[in-house]
């Protein structure tokens, strides 16, 4: 009992000391933490969920909120992208994994959309379905449905992710729903899938030896059934309907695996799916958008060649 309470303690000074690290980068600095990007209109994803109208606020984990990015109307494609950002399921670092990202796709023509999803708290709900992912997918189905009031294209529509919101990302890739039109609720009328996926340094699996052990006792609790670890690893769940996905990572990261990268990257090829791999040599984890002294600040730029060459940056009216 000692070990395990001296192992559980030593993990959780590890993450501090993460976390910490991640605050100083200069990209955290750039924007306030718990904090809404300022003059960017905030949309609650379930406006009904339980919670008291004045906890109602972006730092609260219980409200899953949308934040819009709207590009320049000029350079406005009709593509879109829901962001996850990463903090091992346990918080959401938005200053570097969300906001100076909403603003870079914004520069390439790309509708911004920053999730705040909840926090699973180390257990799955009555239904199975985390919060997050249950988050995620409303998203993309809010997105969607309101497609005609931000002049976006309703079949390009991504999700991004980094790090634990990189596991979000890819299980909503690889664990979407398909719409129906007899749905009571409207949204459920379109579909969860993302028409792409662009995951940075994320944790895949919740396999022991390759899963990010903080982030997979945040999402499934302390002691998951093995029928949970292999469902939600990401990995095993890809098929051809799996989206077109951009994977970027550095072989130093010491904090995730880099078999999660390799492994799905893998699991996309065998079945045909078209995707990107790009496995850098210098960059740690959580870099977000990258120190250019480092070959990982290149990733911008080739997920931009790839993201033109998919045809999504390609003007699009909407439908």
């Amino acid at each position: 009992m000692r070990n395990t309470s001296l192992r559980i303690h030593l993990l959780s000074l590890a993450i501090l000391g993460f976390f910490l690290t991640l605050a100083r980068s200069p990209a955290a600095a750039a924007f306030p933490a718990n904090q809404p990007y300022p003059g960017k209109p905030v949309i609650p994803v379930f406006p009904h969920l339980p919670v008291p109208r004045n906890a109602q606020t972006v730092a609260n984990y219980n409200w899953p909120t949308l934040q819009v990015f709207l590009p320049p109307v000029a350079k406005a494609n009709g593509t879109s992208c829901v962001i996850c950002a990463g903090g091992a399921y346990i918080f959401e670092w938005l200053p570097g994994e969300a906001y100076p990202e909403a603003l870079w796709l914004n520069h390439l023509g790309v509708t911004a959309f920053v999730l705040k999803y909840r926090l699973p708290k180390g257990r799955l709900p009555p239904s199975g379905t985390p919060w997050p992912l249950q988050d995620v997918r409303r998203a993309v189905q809010l997105v969607r449905a309101n497609a005609k009031k931000w002049h976006l294209n309703p079949h390009r529509v991504g999700v991004m992710g980094f790090s634990a919101g990189g596991s979000l990302a890819s299980l909503a890739g690889t664990h979407w729903l398909p719409g129906n039109s007899a749905a009571p609720d409207p949204l459920n009328h379109f579909s969860t899938r993302p028409d792409f996926l662009i995951l940075g340094y994320p944790v895949i699996s919740m396999r022991a030896g390759i899963t990010h052990v903080g982030s997979r006792r945040a999402l499934l609790g302390r002691h998951p059934r093995p029928s949970q670890v292999l469902y939600f690893s990401s990995e095993l769940h890809v098929n051809p309907t799996t989206p077109p996905t951009f994977i970027f990572c550095a072989r130093d990261d010491s904090a995730v695996p880099n078999a999660n990268s390799i492994l799905f990257y893998k699991a996309l090829l065998r079945n045909h799916v078209a995707c990107k791999f790009e496995h850098f040599k210098k960059g740690g984890h959580g870099f977000g958008m990258g120190n250019p002294k480092f070959d990982s600040g290149h990733w911008t730029a080739d997920c931009a060649r790839w993201l033109a060459k998919m045809g999504w940056l390609k003007p699009a009216p909407a439908r």
